[in-house]
């Protein structure tokens, strides 16, 4: 299990685009599950209702719960989808 907290530059914080980006690099691994944990809240990070769910605004803080096979290779993954200048 890997797990990275990453906190959101977005002014308009992760809105449906950045959501479904998420949802989208998530999906892609069959072999490993992805959770979002945001206020206590944790949701599937292969939902794009569940992210949109957790309400992020601009400023706060989340975290990216990867386990399976390939943890190393979703969870920088969904990273670049955030943010592409890590």
């Amino acid at each position: 299990m890997v797990k990275e907290k990453i906190r959101v530059k977005n002014p308009i914080g992760v809105h449906l685009r950045p959501a479904g980006d998420i949802a989208e690099a998530a999906i892609k691994f069959k072999k490993c599950e992805v959770y979002l944990s945001s206020g206590g809240r944790t949701v599937s990070g292969k939902s794009l209702l569940s992210i949109l769910s957790l309400g992020i605004k601009q400023n706060s803080e989340f975290e990216i719960i990867c386990d399976g096979e390939d943890e190393e290779e979703v969870l920088k993954a969904i990273v670049a989808v955030l943010d592409p200048d890590l």
